[in-house]
């Protein structure tokens, strides 16, 4: 299970001859083939990986089909490049258009995906019992989620499989530092994208909730130091 980066049952991979994993049913929201249509796709996604190695080894010197194939890769975290170099071949001649939209929409939110990736390695590695370093691991990943709102980076498609976590680490980034304009965004935009979901309601009634006593928290701390009330 480990070494095809699988945390669960069920779990769904492609793999290629080599039994590297090209797309995995897994929180990316990579591959969900819980209907034909999703499957279908994910194949298709598949299949252009298969078809750009078929054209370099037919062609090692098309420099369209070696950056083609490299970007691929990147994308499905088959093997990574440097966002430098991509940045790079995604200029290559050769390089199709639908790729290069394709490329540019997941460059854009590389950010968000790293700091994911990063935080789930980092909490595999502690145990569940360690309630403590796994809160201050959320906290962190929440803080640094929140630096990257207030960059400009906001997410905005709901069928993206990191909108629930981005949105998620936004929130508790924005409790942490008190803000709470940022909060009540998150909210706003948690519940109504995943409001109608029974087995978040609790989720989303306690993130109200805290965001309500912070809310007055901080009414009555402005009232306090407008009558002069000694704190």
């Amino acid at each position: 299970m480990r070494a095809i980066g699988s945390r669960s049952f069920p779990t769904c991979v492609i793999m290629d001859t080599d039994g590297k994993v090209i797309l995995r049913n897994d929180t990316a929201g990579a591959f969900r083939p819980n209907t034909e249509k999703r499957l279908r796709t994910s194949l298709e996604v598949v299949q252009e990986l298969l078809d750009l190695r078929s054209a370099v080894k037919a062609d090692p010197e098309d420099s369209g089909s070696q950056a083609s194939l490299k970007v691929v890769e990147s994308i499905l975290e088959v093997r990574s490049t440097p966002l430098a170099q991509l940045d790079r071949l995604i200029e290559e001649p050769g390089v199709s258009k639908q790729l290069t939209q394709r490329y540019r929409r997941w460059r854009a939110v590389k950010p968000v995906t790293q700091l994911l990736q990063d935080y789930v390695a980092k909490i595999r590695k502690i145990p569940r019992s360690d309630t403590a370093a796994r809160t201050s691991e959320f906290h962190l990943a929440a803080g640094k989620m929140l630096e990257i709102y207030r960059q400009g980076l906001v997410l905005d498609d709901p069928r993206a499989g990191i909108f629930s976590d981005y949105w998620r680490l936004v929130f508790e980034g924005a409790m942490q530092a008190k803000d709470v304009e940022v909060a009540a965004r998150a909210l706003t935009v948690y519940r109504q994208s995943f409001g109608s979901r029974p087995d978040l309601k609790n989720r989303i009634d306690l993130m109200a909730k805290r965001l309500g006593s912070l809310r007055k928290s901080q009414e009555k701390s402005g009232s306090d130091e407008k009558q002069g009330v000694p704190r």
